[in-house]
């Protein structure tokens, strides 16, 4: 049994942010800035960590699904194989609710609606992003405005309240861009030349706010939200969020974000 003192700093954070945990699954509240899983030139990663999170079971939790780098909040991990065989079900017939906070700049129009736009992959010579194309996949994702507000500058800037109907890599990012309102700190969608907004460092103001997990049908779903993190915290105060904030180690935000890809992928 490995002493606590042991630990990676990383592996110490996720252990202090976890949101959940019973005999089958663990909620993450993933900070910002780590990946999911590990690539080329990603060394710090969720996966690596994943033999610190055994709370005293033998077999090593597995990702139920990922996270883009950027993106903070729930994660799901299974506890056992008999666990993640149930959660994979439960995906592939959609009854995981998932839902998203971002903070996105400019004023949405409309207080709810929806974004129906395909998307597909594009390849050039710096690698490849996903876009809004008629060839693309059908991809449809439904916004509330859950607030108002104005960055630094003045400028309007709008707190979201997203549920992707369908599961498409980057989809909240691509179709909120698409639509003419990227959120804030994208640093592929959007406009990630200008200057940060708020005097930040830039910052993806995307969090995975809230998940629902029916792992028992006989017996209330497992419902999970996440604190967004401090690095949030600019852009959700300006639109009225008074709520309480994640204390991620600062490690994960200023030392660990290792390269600049984002091609770990997946909302």
């Amino acid at each position: 049994m490995k002493g606590h003192a042991m630990l990676h700093p990383i592996a110490e954070d996720l252990i202090a942010h976890v949101l959940h945990r019973d005999s089958n699954i663990i909620v993450l509240n993933k900070p910002p800035g780590l990946a999911s899983h590990g690539g080329p030139k990603t060394y710090f990663h969720v996966d690596a960590y994943l033999p610190d999170l055994k709370f005293g079971i033998q077999p090593e939790p597995t990702l139920a699904h990922r996270l883009d780098r950027d993106t903070a909040g729930c994660l799901l991990l299974c506890r056992h194989p008999k666990s993640s065989k149930k959660i994979t079900r439960l995906f592939t017939e959609k009854l995981i609710g998932k839902s998203y906070w971002a903070v996105v700049r400019g004023a949405m129009a409309d207080d709810h609606g929806f974004i129906d736009a395909p998307i597909g992959k594009t390849n050039d010579e710096s690698g490849w992003t996903m876009l809004v194309h008629e060839d693309g996949q059908p991809s449809k994702t439904e916004y509330k405005v859950l607030g108002r507000g104005k960055d630094a500058d003045g400028a309007d800037i709008t707190w979201l309240e997203l549920v992707p109907h369908t599961g498409r890599t980057h989809q909240l990012r691509v179709h909120l861009d698409h639509i003419g309102h990227p959120v804030i700190g994208d640093p592929f969608y959007g406009r990630g030349d200008e200057p940060p907004i708020f005097g930040e460092p830039p910052t993806l103001m995307l969090l995975s706010r809230q998940i629902i997990v029916p792992f028992h049908a006989e017996r209330d779903p497992v419902i999970v939200d996440a604190p967004p993190p401090e690095l949030m915290r600019a852009g959700l105060a300006a639109c009225g969020y008074d709520g309480e904030y994640a204390a991620h180690a600062a490690s994960i935000d200023a030392q660990y974000t290792g390269d600049d890809s984002d091609a770990e992928g997946g909302e």
